[in-house]
């Protein structure tokens, strides 16, 4: 698993009061009972507590992704830059498609 697996695991289990053992790579948020407010509120979660622009179209916009496949888009955003820009300024972006 990559860094930052387990902290958005941990995350997502607090907020939407979710057994953190049936989250998995494989697991989708359809499985987890997201819908689709429950999604853009996760990235809202995350954009607070990590500091990072998720494209909202791009993290959680199909029923069929994946955690595995929302952690790995969370890491793209964080390499291109968008985590030390948001945290830099002490503000988190707007959802783009939000």
């Amino acid at each position: 698993m990559t860094a930052l697996y387990e902290p958005i695991k941990t995350k997502l289990a607090q907020h939407f009061n979710i057994p953190e053992d049936t989250i998995t790579p494989d697991t989708t948020f359809d499985e987890l009972g997201l819908d689709s407010l429950g999604k853009v509120e996760l990235l809202c979660v995350l954009q607070d507590e990590l500091g990072l622009r998720i494209p909202a179209t791009d993290a959680l916009s199909a029923g069929d992704t994946t955690f595995g496949q929302a952690v790995a888009t969370v890491e793209a955003a964080q390499a291109d830059g968008s985590a030390g820009e948001a945290a830099q300024h002490g503000t988190t972006a707007p959802v783009a498609g939000a």
